[in-house]
């Protein structure tokens, strides 16, 4: 067996542990936290030397965080933040406070990445209260690191929230604890959706919340309702979701990558530029019309500044998708596909003509399987009256998205306002 498949298979023993579980046994985090600090003195020292040091403070010139952060802990002892963007124009009468939930290998980044396709300042502008939030492993919430480059914000994260009396520090919730390492997506729909609907309602003193998600962000959510019961959600909408999928080389191929970039980044052989140079390919074009997409936005998504590497358990999760055809949860024993009926709520199905992703094939199955009587399909391209047949991504960030989509998606979450 090649060397780098067993270090793969050695971490994802290490890291395994089943939805209800907050950590893997102490005795086993112990021990591979005691490995890593060993493996990685050298790496600590360098990384505490005053030029590190320095370096740590200075945020990528590019990366510009909008909204006010706020932070909660899920069930399972995870922080999680969230990104608020208060009403700019006059506020809608009735209309819930919006969770933008971004998708696989993204962050709260997602929603905001130019001022031409911010979806989050554009339902601001447009009077919704908005919150972007990171899932687990994502953005400013809780997250392990390794490289180098990274583990200054580790340490400098808990020195300065410390300091600021627990105020959310621009570096987040970096961990070099390995408990942090690895989940999977059943841990996103058992305890990440209802802390973040939490989290708005408490904020917000509204008993109800919509819920935004794209491709995995939608997921999330449609499977925590068929499966947990509704925590506060008044009206949801996805974009490019789902939980089945036609078999076919290029998925199969994605979740092969990303698990191998996980693995490198794992044993601290891969930086931002080589991440960058993997993810770049025809493979990662899967998501894109690149023809509809900003050369800015597109860097930004393909292992630029907007990302982070899923976890080995998440991708162990989505590769059974892609061979199997449905979801299933991470011990195989739960078919999200077979329980849509039990989500009631208005919906918004939706996706790109040219999603390869989550193609239209996938969002009708949706559409005839959930419960609810007030639902709607929609396919962003050209034979519904849109100027280009949209990809995966660049429905909601492509070169009309603030046009044609956003206002469409606007209406919908406040009828009659």
């Amino acid at each position: 067996m090649p060397r780098p498949f067993r270090v793969l298979l050695a971490v994802a023993g290490l890291f395994g542990s089943a939805v209800g579980s907050s950590s893997p046994t102490p005795s086993r985090a112990d021990d591979f936290g005691k490995f890593l600090e060993r493996a990685a003195e050298k790496t600590f020292r360098q990384a505490m030397a005053p030029q590190n040091l320095q370096r740590a403070f200075v945020a990528p010139a590019q990366v510009q965080e909008h909204g006010e952060p706020f932070a909660i802990k899920t069930a399972d002892n995870w922080t999680l933040v969230a990104h608020r963007y208060k009403p700019t124009g006059p506020p809608r009468p009735g209309a819930l406070p919006v969770i933008l939930c971004h998708g696989l290998t993204y962050n709260a980044l997602f929603w905001d990445l130019t001022p031409e396709c911010s979806f989050a300042e554009y339902l601001s502008s447009q009077g919704f209260d908005v919150w972007a939030v990171s899932l687990r492993g994502c953005g400013l919430s809780q997250k392990w690191v390794w490289r180098a480059d990274d583990l200054p914000l580790a340490f400098l994260g808990t020195a300065t929230r410390r300091l600021t009396h627990g105020k959310i520090p621009p570096t987040g919730y970096t961990s070099v604890d390995p408990r942090y390492a690895n989940w999977s997506l059943d841990h996103h729909i058992a305890y990440d959706v209802p802390a973040l609907v939490t989290l708005v309602r408490r904020h917000t003193r509204t008993e109800q919340v919509a819920w935004v998600g794209h491709s995995m962000g939608g997921i999330v959510a449609i499977c925590h309702l068929e499966r947990y019961g509704n925590p506060g959600i008044g009206r949801l909408v996805t974009v490019g979701s789902q939980v089945t999928m036609p078999r076919g080389r290029l998925p199969v191929e994605f979740c092969r990558e990303m698990i191998q970039a996980r693995q490198t980044q794992l044993t601290g052989q891969i930086n931002r530029d080589e991440l960058i140079a993997q993810t770049r390919t025809g493979i990662h074009n899967l998501f894109f019309n690149v023809q509809n997409a900003d050369p800015k936005i597109y860097d930004a998504l393909s292992g630029g500044w907007a990302t982070d590497i899923p976890a080995i358990g998440l991708m162990q999760q989505y590769t059974v998708l892609t061979n199997r055809g449905v979801l299933l949860d991470a011990k195989q024993q739960y078919n999200y596909a077979e329980h849509l009926d039990n989500i009631k709520i208005p919906i918004f199905i939706s996706c790109g003509a040219q999603d390869q992703f989550a193609p239209p094939v996938v969002q009708k199955y949706l559409y005839n399987h959930v419960g609810s009587t007030d639902k709607s399909l929609v396919i962003f391209g050209q034979a519904h009256g849109m100027a280009v047949d949209a990809g995966h991504d660049d429905s909601l960030v492509g070169l009309n998205s603030r046009e044609q989509v956003f206002p469409l998606i606007a209406r919908w979450l406040a009828p009659g306002s």
